[in-house]
């Protein structure tokens, strides 16, 4: 066995062979967002909840390894790309820290976000490629977080779903480890996603859902389709009742809880607010 194998096997439960995690790298495109101006704080309620690891940029996990002093129990992966939404081009990532810095701070993987169907496409596919070969060099485990364009002269969604799956083959024949996607419209080309390629492949959150349930729902029928966790951000920290919504996806990915019961936990935690 060796090292990325170890580092991997840190990212998954131990029972479930799934993986919850918390990105919190919105911060460098979007500002100081509701959520994310406490992050020790946010670190000590997602381990608490059960989380895997957290996705953040350097600044960040140089922050909470400075303030937190009890790091057992949390690991981290330094997010290596970054724009903002000032930027004439937001959808067009770039590399803002290396793979040896990763080394350096300690972390268990690194992630990079790539966008496909946008101008730029050929530049980050390129580094993504690059950075997937130093990523097996030094034995880091490497998630990349694809987002894919709608085509602009179709509506069909079962398209776009398609779209999603090429994706996934993407990450994976450039040598990613993992790949987070969002969850389609259309949930009968789930089986098509999830098999694209032999790697773990995680949901995003995706845009706020009016509701809660449907929204649990859906990662649940993801989950049942075959995908190996939950990458979500923003509809936990920005959740008027965050400590209760990573309590409920908790449930839904290890304990293998349907959206309902998630739910009922969601609705059953009704705490003051601990993501600051």
């Amino acid at each position: 066995m060796n090292c990325k194998t170890l580092r991997i096997h840190r990212l998954f439960h131990p029972s479930s062979k799934r993986s919850l995690l918390l990105p919190i790298d919105h911060g460098t495109t979007m500002g100081p967002l509701t959520g994310l101006l406490n992050i020790p704080d946010l670190i000590r309620q997602a381990k608490d909840s059960g989380y895997q690891a957290v996705i953040a940029h350097k600044g960040i996990i140089h922050w909470a390894m400075s303030e937190n002093q009890d790091l057992s129990g949390m690991d981290y992966i330094l997010h290596l790309s970054a724009s903002t939404s000032m930027g004439p081009d937001t959808a067009f990532k770039q590399q803002v820290t290396s793979v040896e810095h990763a080394l350096r701070l300690g972390v268990t993987g690194i992630s990079v976000h790539t966008n496909l169907g946008v101008l730029h496409e050929p530049e980050m596919l390129k580094e993504l490629g690059e950075l997937c070969d130093q990523a097996y060099h030094w034995g880091l485990p490497l998630l990349v977080m694809m987002n894919v364009t709608k085509a602009e002269r179709t509506t069909n969604l079962l398209d776009h779903g398609k779209r999603i799956a090429h994706a996934v083959r993407v990450a994976g024949e450039l040598g990613a480890d993992m790949v987070k996607v969002e969850c389609p419209d259309h949930l009968e080309v789930l089986p098509e996603i999830m098999s694209a390629f032999k790697i773990p492949v995680l949901i995003a959150g995706g845009i706020k859902s009016s509701s809660k349930l449907d929204w649990l729902q859906s990662l649940d029928d993801c989950l049942e389709a075959g995908a190996k966790g939950l990458c979500i951000g923003r509809n936990v920290f920005e959740d008027e009742n965050p400590l209760a919504m990573g309590l409920a996806l908790n449930a839904l990915v290890h304990e293998r809880q349907s959206g309902s019961e998630a739910y009922e936990i969601y609705r059953g935690h009704q705490v003051l607010p601990l993501f600051n």
